[in-house]
């Protein structure tokens, strides 16, 4: 087996997907790869959706143009359940945040495949079937380098505190690491009317679904010289953000400022579309979604008195991320715990 440019392994179930069945056969390939050898395609009518079984495993396979919800993981889940098998999960899209945490959850073994047949793992119970199976280690996807040294993340978090008589105590500093949902955005401008486009990439951090301070370099894939990778126990801080939600706030607010007259609200909209990277003399635009890149921040709680708050900077720039740091902030107490599992503390 070998793996592609992308990361992506080949070889067991490399062949053309034109078809549901094609999708399955690949399907039941991979699960014979992974060690399931008795691994085979379940045909149709079988209860809960299985497509694929073995003795000690079921899978689903999804060929579907739209990504994978929680609930379809569940029904799974449950019949794997009741059997005592172990549930796998191929689909030709994306999975949701949601059904990518609730997978993560309870150890379910989430894939992805394309038209060519090439299939990868979405999620660490995959990786470590694979690994398991004698392939190679998952390459660790693309992240931004620390810019910043420890210590000037911490004045960094140590300078956002607030207060006068009773300044706000720092209860933890920590570097973690959030997803980045990268956007190609085309757009036309006057001077090039419905000729050429002009394209610019814009960045979104996918807990918050804010604009992320994009560098001014390209992400190194980290990992694959050995290295340490993204830090952290148990991974990166799990996006509540779909990519759709992320491209709808563009063509939302721009669909918005098309259809208003009057002068205010029109600056309105172009003061959000200015924030979300969108330039003023647009014309039309076409947002799409690039890859997912991990981003380094740092984290602090800081304290006063009984009210708490979540504080965060860019690993790489140092720019204060308010909105991130709102929304964590939102989610406390119960996101503290996971918070504290997803950084190393400094």
């Amino acid at each position: 087996m070998a793996d592609d440019e992308g990361g992506r392994a080949s070889g067991a179930g490399a062949r053309t997907i034109r078809s549901p069945d094609d999708a399955e056969q690949v399907a039941a390939e991979w699960m014979r790869h992974l060690g399931f050898h008795d691994a085979r395609c379940a045909g149709a009518g079988t209860d809960g959706g299985v497509d694929v079984r073995s003795g000690e495993a079921v899978a689903q396979v999804k060929a579907q143009l739209t990504p994978v919800g929680r609930p379809e993981l569940q029904a799974l889940y449950g019949v794997a359940r009741s059997e005592g098998r172990r549930p796998l999960f191929f689909s030709l899209m994306s999975y949701t945040a949601a059904a990518l945490a609730w997978a993560d959850e309870v150890g379910m073994a989430l894939f992805r495949f394309d038209h060519a047949g090439a299939v990868e793992a979405v999620n660490a119970a995959a990786e470590e079937l694979l690994v398991a199976a004698g392939g190679p280690a998952v390459l660790r996807p693309p992240a931004w380098p620390v810019r910043l040294s420890d210590r000037a993340g911490r004045a960094a978090i140590a300078r956002e505190r607030r207060g006068l008589l009773f300044v706000e105590r720092v209860a933890l500093v920590g570097l973690g690491w959030i997803w980045i949902q990268r956007v190609r955005l085309d757009y036309t401008v006057p001077t090039r009317r419905a000729v050429a486009h002009r394209a610019t990439t814009l960045a979104f951090d996918l807990v918050s679904g804010a604009p992320f301070p994009v560098p001014g370099f390209e992400p190194e894939v980290a990992g694959r010289d050995g290295g340490s990778g993204p830090v952290g126990e148990t991974g990166p801080l799990p996006a509540t953000m779909e990519t759709a939600a992320i491209l709808r706030q563009i063509s939302d607010t721009w669909e918005k400022l098309e259809a208003v007259t009057r002068p205010a609200v029109v600056e309105r909209h172009r003061a959000t579309l200015g924030q979300l990277g969108v330039p003023p003399e647009a014309l039309t635009i076409s947002p799409s979604a690039g890859e997912r890149v991990l981003a380094p921040v740092f984290v602090g709680l800081l304290e006063h008195r009984r009210d708490s708050r979540v504080v965060v900077c860019s690993g790489v720039t140092g720019a204060t991320l308010s909105d991130l740091a709102s929304h964590l902030t939102s989610r406390l107490p119960g996101a503290l715990e996971e918070i504290v599992s997803r950084i190393r503390r400094l």
